[in-house]
């Protein structure tokens, strides 16, 4: 088990003696009452070698991947990459919990990677036919499933056909040969440190400018919305989206969570497409997709050998030269007059929650976007469309992330306690600015309401619709009613 523990500590970097049991990490952990061996737990056990009852835990398949652990620890250890690595590690030796959440956890990570293998994007329908087959779950959200064929957000030609795939798929395929090799560099060691909170400076974007646009998966099928909504508010806003040529799937939760090398291939991909491309800056509008490509661009010029093997597969050598921004970075980069200058219809009388999540805000010192604690940023544009922020303490708890279809109770309580605190601090609707906590939150709330029956129906909007509508376009141009909650009705009155 020593040599298991010194594979840990080369793949996160940790010291695992620097652990001194605070229990911060479990206290903040928001599925840790769910977990056998909560964060700290687990951390004991790594330090004190007993890595084969980590290995056990039914912990690390309820894991989020949220970073909550890691951005609060005192001592800087990296907790949710060990939550990974066991994860990875456990897969690899077959020393496994015998769990349910396990069985069907995994079956969704390795219906997504066989999915993203063979196709190079995300084909959504067909990920949930191979995970329901393999967990014989036919009937979980069959009704979902049947609205978003409805509405055009699933396409089942698209699964017979396989259109809108990768046209590199050899690159895509080498990709996934690479991932199994093992890389000869070591994670940077973690040392005790002050965190502080250092924002980087925005980005200058104005009118009149072409930027690129990575639109990732889900945007192009169940999150058809957001592509919507956020095309025509970069229309607005004189805005010009120049798409990456080719662009492929980040890997999103299922690459990180059980593969760490591709988890950066495959991001890594997409910043040589962009580099070659000779985009300086590139919109990703799904906060999962930006996280990706952000971490992966900083692993990239921190490692030759990483942007060798890039070079090797693709042909292109990475420059890094493209930075990649969220949808609220985009707005915070544009002169704040030159918006309120179009905005024709306030958001006026509209309380709401600005909905942050994870990931735009964690890891701190990559994203450096917010104050990861308690950011501001979206309240800031909320209030320059006329709209009143409520102040509420869940703007940053973890809605489930990419554990909808596998883990769905455990998405249901957690939003339903973002739900609550909502609205027990006066919010009408939440605003989001990712693809992921806007299924959780809109599609989960009928079962979720169902199931705790103290909160009233809230719609949720993506943070592009609300500024495109705030700047003159008609709410169905933007496909507010495509949502699974209400949501025309609070936006036709403006």
């Amino acid at each position: 088990m020593d040599a298991l523990k010194h594979q840990l500590e080369k793949s996160t970097g940790n010291d695992y003696n620097c652990c001194y049991q605070c229990g911060k990490c479990t206290a903040g952990c928001p599925a840790g009452a769910f977990m056998d061996n909560p964060p700290a737990r687990i951390m004991r056990l790594v330090q004190a070698g007993y890595i084969e009852e980590a290995l056990r835990s039914d912990a690390l398949w309820y894991c989020v991947g949220c970073m909550t652990c890691t951005s609060r620890c005192p001592q800087n250890m990296e907790i949710a990459g060990t939550m990974d690595s066991l994860r990875a590690l456990a897969l690899e030796k077959n020393i496994i919990s015998e769990d349910k959440a396990k069985k069907l956890v995994n079956a969704f990570h390795v219906s997504f990677l066989n999915n993203v293998r063979k196709h190079g994007r995300l084909q959504e329908l067909s990920l949930v036919n191979s995970y329901k087959l393999r967990t014989k779950t036919f009937l979980q959200d069959a009704g979902s499933g049947i609205k978003m064929i409805k509405e055009g957000k699933i396409n089942p030609m698209h699964t017979l056909t396989g259109k809108g795939g990768v046209k590199g798929k050899d690159q895509i395929e080498k990709i996934f040969e690479a991932s199994h090799k093992k890389s000869h560099e070591s994670a940077p060691k973690r040392r005790p440190i002050k965190k502080e909170f250092t924002p980087k400076a925005p980005l200058s974007i104005k009118p009149g400018m072409t930027i690129g646009y990575f639109p990732g998966c889900s945007l192009s099928g169940t999150a058809k919305e957001f592509d919507i909504s956020v095309k025509k508010m970069c229309s607005l806003l004189g805005i010009n989206l120049q798409e990456i040529e080719d662009w492929n799937c980040c890997g999103a939760t299922s690459a990180h969570a059980t593969n760490h090398k591709l988890s950066l291939l495959l991001p890594a991909r997409n910043q040589a497409l962009a580099d070659a491309q000779g985009l300086s800056c590139v919109l990703a509008p799904c906060a999962a997709c930006q996280n990706r490509q952000v971490t992966t661009r900083i692993a990239l010029m921190d490692s030759a050998e990483l942007r060798e093997e890039v070079r090797s597969i693709t042909g292109i050598v990475p420059t890094c030269t493209a930075e990649f921004i969220g949808v609220t970075q985009l707005l915070e980069a544009m002169d704040p007059r030159e918006i309120q200058k179009r905005v024709t219809k306030p958001l006026k009388d509209i309380k709401l929650a600005c909905y942050y999540g994870c990931l735009l805000v964690r890891p701190m010192e990559a994203m450096g976007f917010d104050d990861p604690e308690n950011p501001l940023k979206m309240e800031a544009i909320m209030t320059a469309l006329g709209a009143t922020p409520v102040d509420w303490a869940f703007k940053i708890e973890c809605c489930g992330a990419g554990l909808t279809l596998a883990q769905q109770p455990l998405v249901e309580e957690l939003t339903h306690k973002i739900a609550k605190n909502a609205t027990a601090n006066g919010a009408v609707a939440l605003v989001v600015a990712c693809p992921l906590c806007h299924a959780n939150l809109d599609m989960r709330q009928e079962s979720m309401i169902k199931r705790f029956g103290d909160v009233n129906p809230m719609p949720v909007y993506y943070i592009s619709e609300l500024v495109a509508i705030a700047c003159g376009a008609n709410p169905s141009e933007v496909a507010v009613g495509k949502h699974f909650v209400p949501a025309l009705d609070l936006v036709s009155k403006l």
